[in-house]
């Protein structure tokens, strides 16, 4: 069921338009919403979304997002992902999906771990 986060991921950084848009339309829903803090709304289409992407893979050449742990129960799943820079973790973010039909419905990430300030 999961299968969908890690390609979902794979895209980040990804220098291939090509491959970047073939690793989307494999892990996205038709009909989607993603948000994340760094999105400055909620994206609900394919070309945004890969705007939004391509803006990270711009700002941090040789940047990557790996999937590092995956839970998941009732078609929800929560993702941690390291976002790495040549290799090494620069930041950790937290995922939460709803998944139908083995695909991403809805996405919505968080910064951090959720530590108690």
């Amino acid at each position: 069921m999961t299968d969908c986060i890690n390609t979902f991921f794979s895209a980040w950084g990804d220098p291939s338009d090509e491959s970047r848009a073939a690793k989307t339309d494999a892990a996205l829903a038709t009909t989607f919403y993603y948000a994340d803090p760094n999105a400055p709304e909620p994206i609900t289409t394919r070309d945004a979304y890969l705007a939004y992407v391509k803006i990270f893979g711009d700002m941090m050449p040789d940047g990557s997002a790996k999937v590092v742990h995956v839970s998941q129960h009732n078609g929800h799943a929560r993702a941690t992902v390291a976002f790495c820079k040549d290799g090494v973790a620069m930041q950790h973010g937290q995922y939460f999906a709803d998944i139908k039909d083995g695909k991403i419905t809805r996405l919505i990430g968080f910064a951090g771990m959720g530590e108690p300030e």
